[in-house]
């Protein structure tokens, strides 16, 4: 075992030469296209309008997750199998059908079209709200975007709910209840343990990749500052997020320790 242990260490300090020769190269070259950067980038997106290729974009993600999740739901049987065919499919040790992972991919891919509609809703009214004094035809795109956002915003919403009625015929034991308060709260108490484990998991592997988003933001926002304009508002902002998202896992922490 110590053999072992002192040969992987030799190994580990063998590569950080290599490790420090990758880093200036890389360091250099980023440098020698930072400095060739124009002060004045234009950031707007733009083709015509001011940021109408940003919202194209946004557009194309919310219409390619609905299509998506449409075709995830007419893969999916409106009826679940009887009981009978569920045992058949535990006796061939399946865990889990076609339908029921055409309808996994609905809700999954329902979550990221409303993300991704009411992130379009905010950036175009965001920009309706600051576009007052442009000139006319302006504003009409601003507008209609806006109105599109919000038409965006109801189809998705509907699909979503059909996708979770959909959900709830499958599952009646852990169905999602529209009306509640405390739906994902109540939800999560009807899985079973290894159903909740998998929910931990998935949580704890969530945290950590969201401190590692967080810091990677920051660091763009310093480097975006550094090399254009102060950027302050995005910085405290991450700042704050950061410390609510550790401190929450803290006090859960903390609480669970206590029981």
């Amino acid at each position: 075992m110590n053999q072992t242990a002192n040969s992987s260490s030799k190994k580990r300090r063998m590569r950080l030469p290599l490790y420090a020769a990758g880093g200036a190269v890389v360091g250099f070259i980023s440098s020698a296209m930072f400095t060739k950067l124009p002060s004045d980038m234009n950031w707007t997106l733009s083709v015509y309008y001011d940021y109408d290729l940003l919202f194209a974009l946004v557009a194309l993600v919310v219409l390619v997750t609905m299509i998506w999740n449409s075709i995830s739901l007419a893969r999916t049987p409106s009826v679940p199998p009887e009981e009978d065919d569920m045992d058949d499919m535990q006796e061939h040790h399946a865990l889990m059908s076609p339908a029921e992972r055409s309808l996994g991919s609905a809700m999954m891919l329902s979550s990221f079209s409303v993300i991704a509609s009411f992130a379009w809703v905010a950036l175009a009214l965001s920009l309706y709200a600051s576009s007052r004094d442009l000139p006319k035809s302006t504003n009409l795109f601003t507008l209609g975007n806006l109105v599109a956002a919000c038409i965006a915003v109801i189809i998705v919403v509907v699909l979503q709910s059909v996708t979770i009625k959909r959900y709830n015929r499958y599952f009646p034991d852990r169905s999602l209840d529209l009306n509640s308060r405390n739906m994902k709260k109540d939800h999560f108490e009807k899985l079973d343990e290894g159903e909740k484990w998998i929910v931990y998991r998935a949580a704890y592997r969530s945290f950590q990749t969201m401190n590692l988003l967080l810091g990677i933001g920051m660091a763009a926002l310093v480097l975006y500052s550094a090399l254009f304009t102060f950027a302050a508002f995005p910085i405290v902002l991450l700042s704050v997020i950061w410390i609510v998202n550790i401190g929450v896992y803290f006090r859960e922490t903390y609480r669970a320790q206590k029981q």
